[in-house]
């Protein structure tokens, strides 16, 4: 199953992303922006030292008069310290090309540049050449261009170095301002997930933003409605089961003194199969009034109750009506039985299963209850159900294959109760620890 995706991790995400993303662009077009700056700062250095060597260097050359014509070598300006490196060199020449001088770290051949004014680029150099007034002697200034890289990617990761360290502290603002901000969006979703069928009270909107308003007013609505549809249904039950057990409960009664009366006259037993059809008939009126009641959803109570004292209720009220010959056996394996059930729902519940179990299992074997903890299990004999009717006994009018008689909802209401409490119903045939019978377990997890 997808694993639902988290709105605040997902802005969390996006917005230092979106950051991240910004924050690089602008450092790229800042550092595309230093490189020209620094590469026009760079080339008016290299021509303002080119300018001002040019006549510092005629000057010195002319002083020492032909001494030009020497070798090459001999015109090498020496550095003062060994461990020194240039990384501006230059060199003298005449327009036929040769050098007449050159610093230290020059070149011993040519510019790779024309004698022109002007900026020239060479393999590792660039080049700026200037000649004198009269055309007679050029000088060429070099820089190498992998200095000026140098100088480049330094200027940049001085400016990346707070980048990242903004970073994590703009993602720890950012997880911040979205936690707190998405903090109403959490008081509606569990305001609205605590509401169910035993809490119907309206939501706190007052302290919500604007934005929400509507869901909350909206929501409030949706609460109302079904409060009132609720309140309807259970009214219905209410009234229902007035109207129609007393007229039952005053039919059957005049029925049974009937049949008294009727003692030896053929009509009898036609007065006693009418009898019959007035107790199924009330039976099924109580079955669907506690249908009406647990699809009203009656069932689930704000917390766990303790529900072992209306189990033992429940069982000696059955004993009490049951024949000598039918046993019905409680054990209890644990000191208490605690679920989020209402006792009357329990009771609904536990009523039902053991009625089932009377009126489909084997009549010489006894009714078996087993409590525990956070379950409940009745098993009765009888012979094993097939799966495929297994699995249909909690629709609604379904009946078992072993003896007609019921109306086919116990089973059903005791699904709807479980359900509604967040607990389970597991029917099981042959019943556990037996070759056959049938077992039906309530649990909650």
């Amino acid at each position: 199953m997808t694993r639902p995706r988290s709105l605040t991790r997902w802005l969390i995400l996006a917005l230092t992303a979106g950051a991240v993303a910004l924050w690089l662009l602008a450092a790229s077009l800042a550092a595309n922006s230093l490189r020209l700056s620094l590469n026009e700062a760079f080339d008016g250095g290299l021509q303002e030292t080119a300018e001002r060597l040019l006549p510092l260097a005629l000057d010195g050359f002319r002083d020492e008069g032909d001494e030009h014509h020497e070798a090459r070598d001999a015109h090498e300006i020496p550095l003062y310290s060994d461990a020194a490196s240039e990384y501006i060199v230059y060199q003298m020449r005449l327009p036929t090309g040769e050098i007449l001088l050159r610093s230290h770290d020059a070149p011993a051949t040519p510019f790779d540049a024309p004698l022109t004014t002007g900026f020239a680029d060479s393999g590792p150099w660039r080049i700026y050449t200037v000649g004198s007034s009269g055309h007679d002697i050029f000088i060429q200034v070099a820089e190498a261009t992998a200095h000026r890289s140098q100088s480049l990617i330094g200027s940049i990761l001085a400016l990346l170095w707070p980048i990242a360290l903004l970073i994590p502290l703009s993602a720890l603002g950012i997880y911040i301002a979205v936690r707190n901000g998405l903090r109403p969006v959490r008081v509606l979703s569990a305001e609205i997930s605590a509401r169910h069928a035993t809490n119907l009270t309206p939501l706190n909107v007052a302290n919500l933003p604007l934005e929400l308003r509507p869901i909350g007013d909206a929501v409030d609505g949706l609460i109302a409605r079904v409060d009132a549809a609720l309140e309807a249904e259970r009214a219905f039950a209410a009234n229902s089961a007035h109207e129609l057990r007393t007229p039952i409960a005053g039919t059957l009664a005049q029925l049974q003194r009937l049949i008294a009366e009727l003692e030896g006259h053929p009509e009898q037993d036609r007065a006693r199969q009418v009898e019959q059809s007035l107790v199924r008939l009330r039976q099924l009126a109580d079955r669907l009034l506690q249908l009406a009641r647990a699809d009203a959803g009656m069932a689930r109570a704000s917390g766990p109750a303790e529900l072992l004292p209306a189990l033992r209720v429940v069982v000696e009220d059955v004993r009490r009506r049951l024949p000598a010959d039918r046993p019905l056996q409680l054990e209890e394996r644990a000191p208490s039985l605690l679920a989020p059930i209402d006792i009357d729902a329990f009771g609904i519940v536990m009523r039902n299963l053991i009625d089932n179990a009377l009126a489909h299992g084997a009549i010489e074997r006894p009714i078996e209850i087993t409590q525990e903890e956070h379950a409940v299990e009745v098993r009765n004999g009888g012979p094993v159900i097939p799966p495929p009717v297994l699995a249909g006994l909690t629709r609604r009018f379904e009946r078992g294959t072993s003896r007609p008689g019921g109306v086919g909802l116990g089973l059903a209401i005791v699904e709807t109760i479980m359900r509604q409490t967040g607990g389970e119903l597991l029917l099981r045939s042959p019943a556990p620890g037996h070759s056959d019978g049938f077992s039906a377990r309530i649990v909650w997890h």
